[in-house]
């Protein structure tokens, strides 16, 4: 009792979020706004796919959409074939594309594929080819190397042999004339 609580009103220049009347500025409306500018904007534009490596070269394999695309024919240019996706009526991008233009397309890659690989392997063959000539050098030299010491080996054992021999006449002879 005795506790003076004062309030006050807040003042009619202000909103509940402290935004000032006369700066002409509400959050709320802003938000409003903002929110349907986005939803006019989505509304007005089309949906963009992005383009898709398979879809852009080649034989097409899967249209922006996702959708299988399908081979038709040309009723403009009779007997020409195209590949088209079966949702192409609903106005949206989808892929289009020559048969023979995205076959001629795949027939270059595999070309470009084909001899990138063969000079891949004509350089695998000379490295190949110089690895073993390298490793049968270092073969023939330790070939060479063990012959020259087996004959090292093989000229001592001759020498010991022939000293023994040497020794064996000799104590031959000399029991000769001493008998």
């Amino acid at each position: 009792m005795g506790l003076d609580y004062s309030y006050s009103q807040p003042s009619d220049s202000e909103d509940l979020f402290c935004n000032s009347v006369d700066s002409g500025y509400n959050e709320t409306d802003d938000l409003i706004r903002r929110d349907q500018e986005e939803i006019r904007l989505q509304r007005g534009s089309p949906v963009q796919y992005p383009p898709e490596p398979e879809v852009e070269f080649g034989i097409p394999q899967r249209c922006y959409c996702g959708a299988q695309p399908l081979l038709a024919t040309s009723s403009r240019e009779i007997g020409r074939r195209y590949y088209t996706c079966p949702n192409v009526d609903d106005g949206e991008c989808h892929v289009w594309k020559w048969w023979d233009d995205a076959l001629m397309e795949e027939l270059r890659d595999r070309d470009r594929q084909v001899l990138l690989l063969s000079e891949k392997v004509d350089s695998l063959a000379l490295l190949s080819d110089n690895e073993t000539e390298q490793k049968v050098a270092i073969l023939e030299k330790m070939v060479y190397d063990l012959a020259k010491e087996k004959s090292k080996v093989s000229y001592r054992f001759e020498f010991f042999l022939g000293v023994m021999v040497l020794v064996v006449v000799l104590v031959g002879v000399v029991q000769w004339f001493l008998w």
